[in-house]
């Protein structure tokens, strides 16, 4: 028989009860609106297609292994069960798996969370920390089965034998794997003495990939305090992981060659820096070669011998010297000496009479006479030629 009176508390019982019977375990795809994230961790929002709309709640026992970021506008599917929340009335639906709709769903999920991010500056270049070039141990955080793992040992083996290898193994695909790998890139940092912590895996398409796409992962990669490669995938995938990491690899092998130069780099290295010492440790031992012979000159100069040597060179060598000079100076008046003479010789009066001059000289003083009007008529002098001379008279004047 139906009961055709209840109570407000009842009749939206007896709803939820139908509603619930009726609809449970089903999925329910649309686009989500009005997302709240709540303190409880538990998740709000509205489902809603062109023509009507639906209030959802994700509790957080079912929400806490989501893999990515819920956000406004993402086409999701979500099974559950249709139900009232009875203290007001509302029908919800009460979700316990969620899924994007279609791999486009995805890449907005991964282009909302990349944009979040870059605008926090986590992606930045001045976060991003250096790597040892010669690391001494090396962590690495794949799939303990896969191929990842077997390329990036094989590598460090051929390029760096001395380097120290700790693997941890961590689930990289499916539900948990992001806080696996997070979990993982802890302990390493924590626990061991690590240079620098490869994480990654092989290719995939973007949902086997999408543990290396999710906010905690990236956090954690944020955080640690020990250098991280992210491999992940093929040359052409990225990931968040990718540029939250201090280096991306196009691929695991590719990680395992630039985490460190190869032996023979190292040999060569160590090569040119022992000639480089060789060279400075002989400039050196020149350098103080030539100080050693200056400071030996020095204290040879102060023994009261060999100053005495050196003086008496030295006044030998000033000895010479000055004879030298006076004999060159006492040569070079004799030579002048001889030209005076010879040009006082060629200026004296005997010269002069030889040429046919005459010189004439008073008889009583033997004087020159230098005019004829010092002489009378009468009066008796001698001229004087260049072989004798004569006695002459003055005479009259003559006229010439």
């Amino acid at each position: 028989m139906t009961k055709s009176h209840y109570s407000v508390s009842d009749l939206i019982s007896k709803t939820r009860q139908i509603l619930e019977l009726s609809f449970k375990n089903i999925w329910v795809d649309g686009e989500t609106s009005n997302v709240h994230y709540h303190s409880s961790g538990h998740i709000y929002f509205t489902l809603k297609d062109s023509l009507s709309e639906i209030r959802c709640a994700m509790f957080q026992h079912s929400n806490k292994f989501l893999r990515f970021k819920l956000e406004d506008g993402m086409r999701i599917m979500v099974y559950g069960v249709l139900s009232i929340f009875e203290s007001r009335g509302q029908m919800q639906f009460v979700v316990e798996k969620l899924q994007v709709a279609g791999i486009g769903a995805l890449y907005q999920a991964f282009e909302a969370l990349k944009s979040k991010l870059e605008d926090e500056g986590i992606f930045s270049l001045e976060h991003k920390m250096p790597l040892n070039s010669i690391p001494r141990s090396v962590g690495i955080i794949t799939s303990g089965e896969g191929a990842a793992l077997r390329d990036i040992i094989h590598v460090l083996k051929r390029r760096s034998p001395f380097v120290n290898i700790i693997v941890r193994p961590a689930r990289v695909q499916g539900t948990g794997a992001a806080e696996d790998i997070s979990d993982g890139i802890m302990e390493l940092s924590n626990n061991y003495n690590i240079d620098t912590i490869i994480i990654g895996r092989g290719g995939g398409s973007i949902e086997d990939l999408w543990a290396f796409n999710e906010e905690v992962l990236a956090r954690t990669i944020f955080n640690c305090k020990t250098p991280i490669i992210s491999a992940v995938g093929h040359e052409t995938d990225y990931t968040i992981a990718d540029f939250v990491a201090d280096v991306r690899a196009a691929t695991p092998s590719v990680a395992a060659e630039i985490i460190c130069i190869s032996k023979d780099e190292i040999l060569q290295r160590f090569e040119s820096l022992n000639n480089k010492m060789i060279s400075s440790v002989i400039s050196m031992i020149k350098s103080e070669y030539l100080k050693v012979d200056n400071a030996s000159d020095r204290l040879s100069m102060l023994q009261p011998l060999n100053k005495i040597t050196f003086n008496k060179k030295w006044l030998s060598h000033s000895y010479n010297t000055i004879t030298k000079l006076i004999i060159e100076k006492l040569e070079s008046g004799d030579s002048q000496l001889i030209g005076y003479e010879k040009h006082l010789n060629s200026l004296g009066p005997k010269q002069v009479l030889d040429r046919g001059y005459s010189l004439a000289i008073t008889k009583n003083t033997n004087q020159i006479i230098r005019s004829s009007k010092t002489l009378l008529e009468g009066d008796k002098f001698y001229l004087k030629t260049g072989d004798g001379s004569l006695e002459a008279e003055k005479i009259s004047e003559i006229k010439l």
